[in-house]
């Protein structure tokens, strides 16, 4: 039985000791590495990073490292993809044909324990909004370009919905990307924040 915590409801109640239908031996085990990943990789320098607004470029490393980017994709993890490149499980505690919605429910608790959402969504957020749409609706050519690098961490992609006056409402954007008639180039025009 887990230990029970020194400060009521700070922890889920599955981790309280108390039953539950939800929770399997496979979810303990992934909560159990993924607190000591992200605790020692993360939540002891949020705050310092948190005050200096940047994120040393060599934690994003360590994350993509550990594939421990690939927990903030919506289950089912895109499991084919990431045989092929090698990736098997998340930190030995998780097979990625096994990840549910459940394991990431624990990865985003764990990763929101600092209590700051600033370095822990510099390093996710990109993979988040970014990686989907590609494994959802990209061509054959456009995943096979993007998808290894992006899901093994070597690099990283962004989103650029904000714009003055539609921020992040999607419907609202007015920015326009129209291909050039040769059909080599786009050309954009609009507004960002940043």
């Amino acid at each position: 039985m887990p230990e029970k915590p020194s400060i009521p409801f700070s922890e889920p109640p599955y981790l309280a000791g108390l039953p539950s239908p939800y929770y399997s031996s496979s979810h303990l085990k992934w909560q159990k590495a993924c607190r000591a990943f992200i605790d020692e990789n993360l939540n002891q320098y949020a705050l310092d990073w948190e005050r200096e607004e940047k994120v040393p470029p060599e934690v994003f490393e360590k994350f993509a490292a550990a594939n421990m980017l690939i927990p903030t994709l919506p289950a089912p993890l895109p499991v084919e993809w990431l045989k092929r490149l090698g990736v098997r499980n998340i930190l030995g505690a998780v097979k990625v044909e096994d990840w549910d919605y459940l394991h990431t429910a624990i990865y985003t608790d764990e990763m929101s324990r600092s209590g700051l959402s600033g370095p822990g969504a510099s390093l996710t957020t990109g993979m988040s909004y970014g990686v989907p749409p590609i494994i959802k609706f990209g061509s054959q050519d456009v995943q096979e370009r993007f998808l290894p690098d992006l899901l093994l961490g070597k690099k990283r992609i962004c989103i650029a919905i904000t714009e003055p006056d539609a921020g992040s409402d999607v419907a609202n954007i007015q920015t326009t990307a129209v291909k050039t008639d040769d059909g080599k180039h786009y050309i954009v025009n609009g507004a960002k924040k940043w």
